[in-house]
């Protein structure tokens, strides 16, 4: 026996002897292991140990609302509703909805139906409808699902959180692969993005731990929303306020996007930038470019994502959550220097000398003007369900959903 071997036959008996300590399973959590197993799903629920490290962390927060992205066949959202009151309640979203129906059963079987409702469909876009309908904040977020897009959960996540709210993300370690940038791996790409994200993020303080166990090698973040954030935060200066809302409206443009088919994703108009892609490309580029350019040295210029890479509207949502996050933080920063701080910028081999606030609301008033063309494509595109239904991004709607 290989010394691998051994490690894991010693941690897998670890984990044996600690369910049948602290979390043994009972009928229920067994009907939803052997149902998924019927169902020919893959055996990627949480263990037992770690969904009893789900329900004492919803505890300790003192969870009446849970989160779930990702649902499976319902294993680890028994865990967590059992975390909950009697009054409390899990929203739990599942891509298939074969699968939503599986654990909508296991869940019933488990007598928490009443406490939990599962929602089929795309997570991001489920999450948007939430977002844009003004649900109240989680207390507790829980994160398993595909890691490409796990910058866009996480995202979404805080603007459906508050102060002290508590996100944890499964599967970031991927067996060690995660400190590799050169797998070509999007899964482990995503993670890495998002944990850039996360570590950058102003507002979110993060722990990441590695486990081994039943479920091999891996490892979970745990996040706690240290600041006021998603419906607990109405920004009311005007450079918030403007920021916030660049953000929100061009996602709101990608989203319109996302309806369309691939040639009319880059169909050449001669206005902005000739396409829908390149143009929205263009406005997330963007805003990478000058938090490289307001932190100034020793912060070096990142490669452009303006290189050629065909992206879809989903992958650049991904992107602009990252961007969005990290200007946030160069923003904050931005303050503390003194937004009348001049410095000195070289553009197109040009140097010029702006204040911080001035490139700050250049980000800001360069994404309205390019989203108003995006618009006009969307209109010329004439496709019946987008065209006619163009998101409506003026800053007063936005504020409007946060009051």
């Amino acid at each position: 026996m290989s010394e691998d071997t051994e490690l894991e036959s010693m941690w897998r008996a670890v984990d044996r002897a600690l369910e049948q300590w602290l979390a043994p399973e009972d009928a229920a959590l067994r009907q939803a292991t052997d149902g998924a197993a019927r169902a020919g799903l893959p055996e990627i629920a949480v263990s037992p140990t770690q969904g009893r490290l789900l329900e004492v962390l919803a505890r300790a927060v003192g969870a009446t609302r849970i989160l779930e992205i990702g649902t499976l066949a319902g294993y680890s959202a028994i865990w967590l509703a059992r975390a909950l009151p009697d009054h409390g309640a899990l929203i739990s979203i599942e891509v298939d909805p074969d699968r939503a129906q599986l654990a909508s059963a296991h869940l019933a079987q488990a007598g928490l139906a009443s406490r939990v409702e599962v929602k089929a469909g795309r997570a991001t876009e489920t999450l948007d409808a939430m977002i844009n309908a003004g649900t109240d904040p989680f207390d507790f977020i829980f994160i398993d699902a595909d890691k490409e897009s796990c910058s866009g959960y996480v995202e979404r996540a805080m603007a459906l959180a508050r102060r002290g709210t508590v996100i944890v993300v499964d599967n970031i370690v991927r067996r060690g692969r995660v400190t590799d940038g050169a797998t070509a791996d999007p899964s482990v790409d995503g993670v890495r993005a998002m944990m850039d994200l996360v570590g950058r993020h102003p507002q979110l303080r993060a722990a990441g731990m590695q486990t081994v166990g039943a479920k091999g090698y891996d490892g979970m973040l745990i996040a706690l929303v240290d600041g006021p954030h998603g419906r607990d935060a109405r920004p009311s200066d005007p450079l918030s306020i403007s920021l916030q809302h660049n953000v929100w409206a061009t996602r709101e443009v990608l989203a319109a996007c996302e309806r369309l088919s691939d040639p009319q994703w880059h169909q050449q108009f001669a206005i902005g930038l000739g396409s829908l892609h390149d143009t929205l490309t263009h406005i997330v580029g963007a805003m990478f470019r000058w938090a490289d350019r307001i932190d100034g040295p020793p912060r070096a210029m990142r490669p452009s994502i303006e290189d050629g890479t065909q992206r879809t509207p989903a992958e650049l949502i991904a992107l602009l959550d990252e961007a969005a996050a990290d200007l946030d933080a160069t923003a904050s920063r931005a303050r503390e220097r003194g937004l009348d701080t001049a410095v000195d910028v070289t553009l197109g081999g040009t140097p010029y000398r702006f204040t911080l606030g001035a490139m700050l609301m250049h980000v800001t008033t360069h994404g309205m003007h390019h989203r108003a063309q995006c618009l006009n494509m969307l209109r010329r595109l004439a496709v019946p369900g987008v065209s006619d239904r163009l998101p409506e991004i003026d800053v007063l709607d936005w504020a409007a959903m946060r009051i």
